[in-house]
């Protein structure tokens, strides 16, 4: 058994550390009203020990430790035997520092030969205080044949050897300690030792031991904890502090700060944010809101990273700046993911410090194109002129005469176009940016098509990149003519095909994405997106249907598990007028539960043939409920229509 020191406001406790449990019928704890007090008086004896206890307890709540010391005296005198009395004594006693009154009521005790191991502690402590350790040691030695929890008592005997400044026997007693104790609030005492000495493998040692006794020791993970913080063990430090944050109130600002800042230096940024409620925003340093703000960003809760910037802006006088500039930078990102381009534009623009935005070199054009506002490119430039960065200049100068022009102010980009030095500049990217930049205003198609064939890399011939151009400003004639140039000249490029064909769909020349796709089918007859688009292109438009299904019975066995050709087959049998076998083409997209109108209208046709009337109402529904497909849809309501 230990003893549980009280220690009084304003008074600090001697240099021992008695930091135990005590077991103990409390009676009238707190401080007690003058009613409540006259109405214990009234029922009490005064030949009743717990009456003077009682009066005592009042008395220590209160700071009056000699009053209580004569309470707890009279107390002692009727009941000499009560553990309760006896051990609140000593209590007193050793509050008021009164070794000499504290030796003689122990010694009475002995005396009576009543065995309580609180006394046996105390009294060797005030011998020991008195500098009669050799008396200390006979009191301790006594109370071992008395005990069965021997343990405390050697930790006393540690005491006394490092009183005594031999430090070898003091170790032998402490480890003596830990080895004949499994009480945890000892093993901690012990813990705590291990930590004055800078014993760090025997501290975390007996921490662990402690909390395998009682998983729950607030005390024991807290110093653990803050063991594996300093010693940089973040992600163990992590498994002992999170234990307090289901009892927060055990925990201290200093453990929730080292756990907090665990998480953040192993990345968890996720952990970070949940500890927000442990932080309140009136109570952060700008270290912790910064912290806040950047896990925030890094986990990509962009709403939460920009509220904590907007915090940290509104200090941004006591900001460094590079801090700064890191802010409006990292700002002006999470606006973007959140589509608000004018405020990235904004935080871009903010910055004064060109460093931080050619990082972003890839995003600004797109910011420029969505705001309209070109004054990004500028200021880059003027920072790529003031420090000779040709190349990057090069590289603006063409972004500049690009967007002019998309925006019809063809004399301003003709202007940037002819500062352009392209021995400085010959790069795919200025190369495609300034050739757009040419043809709209009014440099010769023949000019530019040499113009591309400068381009380093021509993963897209220039004949395909007219095309293209001229397909998005829908000048189809001259698209048409540059596609057919791309396809003579890159004939086993497979996405070439694709993209012509989509070209041709798009436009409604259905004869031009035939003939496109029977080409590319020829270069590549194994490839099943080919033989599914051509089949049911021509599935769609009710020829060749017999040539269609062999495509697609092809496609099919190429790629199984693709469930857009089976529905491309089960439609081309539906064609056929082979309704059974269309609906059993249709099995795997009936088990995938698709959500696409077309194919649910195909399905529901095919019910519908098969006598399957109210699921063919249902899919019909379906089509027209998923709306994703208004060709569909309008089919799917007619057939619905009809059906009732």
């Amino acid at each position: 058994m230990a003893i549980n020191i009280k220690i009084p406001t304003g008074q600090s406790r001697l240099d021992i550390s008695h930091n135990f449990n005590l077991t103990k019928t409390t009676v009238l704890k707190p401080l007690i009203l003058l009613s409540s007090f006259l109405f214990l008086c009234a029922l009490a004896h005064a030949s009743n020990p717990l009456f003077y206890y009682s009066l005592a307890e009042v008395a220590i709540d209160q700071g009056q430790y000699e009053t209580a010391d004569s309470l707890l005296e009279i107390a002692y005198r009727i009941d000499p035997r009560s553990e309760e009395v006896i051990v609140e004594r000593l209590n007193v006693l050793y509050y008021l520092q009164d070794d000499a009154r504290l030796i003689s009521f122990a010694e009475d005790v002995l005396s009576k030969g009543i065995v309580i191991q609180e006394v046996y502690i105390m009294l060797a402590h005030s011998y020991l205080a008195t500098g009669d350790a050799k008396r200390a040691k006979e009191i301790l030695t006594e109370g071992l044949q008395q005990s069965d929890e021997p343990g405390p008592l050697y930790f006393e005997f540690y005491r006394i050897a490092l009183k005594e400044e031999n430090g070898t026997e003091a170790m032998q007693y402490l480890h003596r300690v830990e080895a004949e104790t499994n009480d945890p609030d000892l093993l901690f005492q012990i813990a705590m030792e291990y930590a004055r000495l800078q014993d760090n493998v025997m501290l975390e040692m007996t921490l662990r031991r402690v909390l395998a006794l009682d998983p729950k020791f607030s005390q024991a993970l807290i110093w653990l904890g803050d063991f594996y913080y300093n010693n940089k063990e973040f992600y163990k430090a992590i498994k002992e502090l999170e234990h307090l944050l289901g009892n927060s109130q055990d925990a201290t600002m200093i453990s929730m700060r080292q756990l907090l800042l665990s998480y953040y230096f192993t990345q968890q940024f996720e952990q970070v944010l949940e500890m927000s409620d442990y932080f309140p925003l009136e109570s952060m340093d700008s270290v912790q809101k910064r912290m806040f703000f950047f896990a925030a960003y890094k986990a990509q809760k962009f709403p939460e990273a920009i509220e904590y910037g907007e915090i940290l802006l509104a200090e941004k006088e006591n900001m460094e700046p590079d801090r700064l500039q890191e802010l409006y930078e990292m700002m002006a990102v999470s606006e973007i993911q959140l589509h608000n381009y004018k405020q990235a534009n904004e935080y871009f623009l903010a910055i004064n410090d060109e460093r931080f935005l050619l990082p972003h070199l890839n995003i600004i054009p797109f910011i420029v194109g969505e705001t309209g506002d070109v004054s990004l490119f500028h200021s880059l430039l003027d920072y790529a002129d003031s420090t000779h960065a040709d190349t990057l200049s090069c590289t603006l100068k063409a972004l500049l005469a690009y967007n002019y022009a998309k925006v019809d102010s063809l004399e301003l980009s003709k202007k940037y176009i002819s500062e352009v030095d392209l021995k400085l500049c010959m790069d795919n990217y200025p190369i495609v940016l300034l050739s757009y930049a040419k043809l709209k205003t009014g440099i010769s198609d023949d000019s530019v098509y040499a113009f591309l064939e400068m381009r380093p890399n021509k993963e897209m011939t220039s004949a395909q990149w007219l095309g293209q151009y001229y397909a998005d400003i829908e000048d189809i004639e001259k698209a048409e003519n540059y596609f057919s140039q791309a396809l003579e000249q890159d004939s086993t490029n497979l996405d070439l095909y694709l993209n012509v064909a989509q070209f041709y769909n798009e436009h409604k020349l259905f004869e031009q994405e035939i003939a496109t796709l029977e080409q590319g089918v020829q270069f590549f007859p194994e490839n099943a997106d080919l033989l599914n688009w051509l089949g049911y292109s021509l599935t769609e438009h009710n020829i060749h249907l017999e040539e269609a299904q062999i495509m697609l019975e092809k496609a099919v066995e190429l790629a199984p598990d693709n469930i857009y050709i089976w529905d491309s087959l089960g439609w081309v049998y539906y064609k056929l007028g082979l309704y059974q076998k269309a609906l059993n083409a249709m099995r795997l997209l009936i088990d995938a539960d698709v959500d696409d109108s077309v194919i649910c209208y195909h399905l529901g046709v095919i019910y519908w043939k098969n006598g399957m009337i109210d699921k063919a109402k249902e899919l019909l529904q379906r089509s027209i409920d998923e709306n994703n497909n208004e060709e569909a849809v309008g089919k799917a309501r007619d057939a619905l229509e009809q059906l009732k």
